[in-house]
């Protein structure tokens, strides 16, 4: 009888220890695999952007860092990281981009995280946006994308590389003065072109008036 009664004290106090971990981090369940939401890949001026939505049902707070590895045939040529926090323990966010392999591909200026200061719904808990940028990797085949938590567990994706390459992205341009990529507001490319069509229908009515 004590025996069993023992064993049972073990069980719920590893279930109340797993609860506690999750709390701490958002939700308060025991802990989940994150997945992803959505993936957009696209292409800008002499840049890529990888959008991920990551999803974690212990909170977007569970998510350590994120990963991209590029690969060439079975080597890899690149290597970059996003840092959530200095170490699992910790609950200070860096937000640190850095490219751990490759040749000054990643532009981290450009990249991004974003989640949500509100706990109002479950996407406002759990999700996570983490955007990449960098400068087309030359011969890259496939991305793998990996996404750890506290516990770590990860999500893993493959993406065929090559496939979006002729996906264009109109936020990223690259100015001929600097030569870097830079991001811009996507009206602008609409806005500007609005405004040269107006200038030069002025300039065909003022010349005709001239004329007369």
């Amino acid at each position: 009888m004590k025996r069993g009664f023992l064993i049972v004290t073990f069980i719920v106090s590893l279930l109340l220890i797993n609860t506690a971990k999750a709390s701490k981090a958002g939700v308060g369940v025991i802990n989940v695999t994150p997945t992803y939401k959505s993936i957009i890949l696209s292409n800008g001026e002499n840049a890529v952007e990888v959008k991920l939505s990551i999803s974690d049902y212990n909170s977007w707070k569970d998510i350590y860092k994120v990963e991209i590895l590029a690969e060439s045939g079975n080597k890899e040529c690149a290597h970059f990281v996003f840092m959530h926090y200095e170490s699992k323990d910790s609950f200070n966010e860096i937000n640190l981009f850095k490219e751990i392999e490759g040749n000054d591909y990643l532009i981290p200026e450009l990249c991004d995280v974003k989640r949500s200061l509100v706990e109002k719904t479950i996407d406002d808990r759990c999700l996570i946006n983490v955007t990449f940028v960098f400068k087309p990797i030359p011969y890259c085949t496939k991305l793998y994308i990996i996404a750890y938590d506290r516990e770590d567990e990860k999500a893993t994706l493959n993406i065929q590389y090559d496939f979006y390459q002729d996906q264009r992205n109109e936020e990223i341009i690259v100015p001929f003065w600097s030569g870097e990529p830079v991001k811009i507001s996507p009206d602008l490319p609409n806005a500007f072109a609005g405004s040269l069509s107006l200038t030069f229908a002025a300039f065909i009515l003022f010349k005709r008036r001239g004329r007369r």
